[in-house]
């Protein structure tokens, strides 16, 4: 695609767009990272400052936006995100313009395109080790919690579903998350690079398009990692459609040593060997330690499980389990060590901040916040099939008899893999085994 040969216009102006376009969204990095390495993050700070001031200004002046919301949401499709995006391809398509006003004669941008290449390849290196790694741990779409289980499709939103869906399975995870490591690692080596851009599109695309479909917000950065993907295969991209459309044998286009010196082109292998071993060393400590602290090896309530409320005695009164009740409990979920959740009757999920006493057998109940948090102190007494709870809870005396649901039942997380199904399995099932 590009060469030391003189480009042609087509290409020069090409390369000064896709040149400040993509460092627009690339930059600090990967300046950022190596002062992360010692937790210094000003370049972050500084560039982030900067671009939000100048989202705001445009969303004042354009947009009548008096006062834009930047705080982090999770969220990578917000106002201030549009603007950004929209922006940098004015800003791009504007450089572009002048660039090429000022710089007419240049034969070629050969030595800068190659270091543009680099910096794309290890910022997609990055982000897609990023994204792998939590996946191969099972922690973006973790393992799934049992109130999670309770939820039905209808009060799942899309983007709840697709994590249901992805959380159901870890095999299905690790193989995601291994496509986006792989993809990311290819790009690395000269030989399969073009593989690794097709890899990373292909990946990309498919996260893109789920995003898409189940209204994941973060449309937009999956989007850019995809056309950086293609961008980068596309450098081959006469080898690409020969091979696969023309049935024509074409070289892959030559990586001479950045270098003349070897000594150099030592020096950088080395940088490049250390940034890739620490940005791989960071995603699996995090990932070790991420398992262990929310993943499939969390720490979980000493009295873990899912429990039925068979009688809900209130201040002496018997309420019976009526749908239409909002005061009787109707399940308790003990997951976390540190909180619980009351499901009452008209199927409201309440959270609690608990603290669980095995010896003298409590459960502290924790409302409010600071000088307005009141404790609440409930006995319980462990039965062989259940278990009993009493106590004054927010003025109303209580006496709950719980009875143990078999988590074995959720057949999203017990069904298990068969290789070998005379009908799918409870498509057609005339009778299922009920749930409850």
């Amino acid at each position: 695609m590009y060469h030391q040969q003189p480009w042609s216009g087509t290409q020069k102006v090409g390369f000064r767009f896709t040149f400040i376009f993509f460092l627009l969204f690339i930059l600090p990095f990967p300046f950022s990272t190596i002062f992360g390495v010692f937790d210094l993050y000003i370049l972050d700070q500084l560039f982030s400052s900067f671009w939000q001031w100048f989202a705001q200004l445009i969303a004042s002046t354009f947009l009548g936006i008096s006062e834009l919301s930047v705080n982090p949401t999770g969220s990578g499709d917000k106002t201030v995100d549009w603007i950004f995006y929209i922006s940098f391809f004015a800003l791009a398509i504007f450089g572009s313009l002048i660039w090429t006003a000022l710089d007419r004669k240049r034969t070629n941008y050969y030595r800068l395109w190659r270091i543009f290449v680099m910096i794309v390849v290890y910022y997609l290196v990055y982000y897609m080790a990023i994204y792998g790694f939590i996946k191969v741990f099972w922690l973006q779409m973790p393992e799934l919690h049992i109130d999670r289980l309770l939820k039905t499709y209808g009060q799942s939103s899309p983007m709840g579903l697709l994590w249901t869906f992805m959380g159901a399975s870890k095999t299905y995870s690790v193989y995601a998350g291994l496509s986006e490591v792989i993809a990311g690692t290819l790009l690395l080596f000269k030989r399969t690079r073009t593989l690794g851009g097709m890899v990373t599109f292909g990946v990309m695309f498919n996260v893109f398009m789920m995003n898409m479909a189940y209204d994941v917000p973060v449309k937009l950065f999956s989007a850019q990692l995809m056309i950086m993907g293609l961008y980068i295969a596309m450098i081959d991209y006469k080898a690409i459609f020969g091979l696969l459309i023309f049935r024509k044998s074409e070289d892959l286009i030559a990586w001479p040593p950045f270098f003349k010196s070897s000594r150099n082109n030592a020096i950088l292998l080395t940088l490049m060997v250390l940034f890739v071993a620490y940005n791989y060393y960071q995603r699996i400590d995090a990932g070790i330690s991420g398992r262990a602290q929310y993943g499939e090896l969390r720490p979980k309530s000493s009295l873990y499980g899912l429990y039925d409320v068979e009688h809900f005695v209130q201040n002496g009164d018997t309420i019976p389990p009526l749908m239409t009740d909002d005061i009787r409990w109707q399940r308790m979920i003990f997951d976390s060590p540190v909180n619980t959740q009351v499901m009452y009757m008209d199927d409201r999920l309440q959270y609690y901040t608990t603290q669980i006493d095995t010896v003298e057998r409590l459960i502290t109940f924790k409302i409010g916040r600071d000088s307005l948090q009141k404790s609440y102190d409930l006995n319980y007494e462990k039965l062989e099939d259940g278990m009993k709870i009493s106590g004054v809870f927010e003025s109303d005396t209580l006496n709950i008899r719980l009875k143990t649901y078999d988590l074995s039942n959720f057949y999203l997380t017990n069904r298990g893999f068969h290789l070998l199904n005379e009908v799918p399995w409870h498509r057609y099932d005339p009778i299922p085994k009920p749930n409850w």
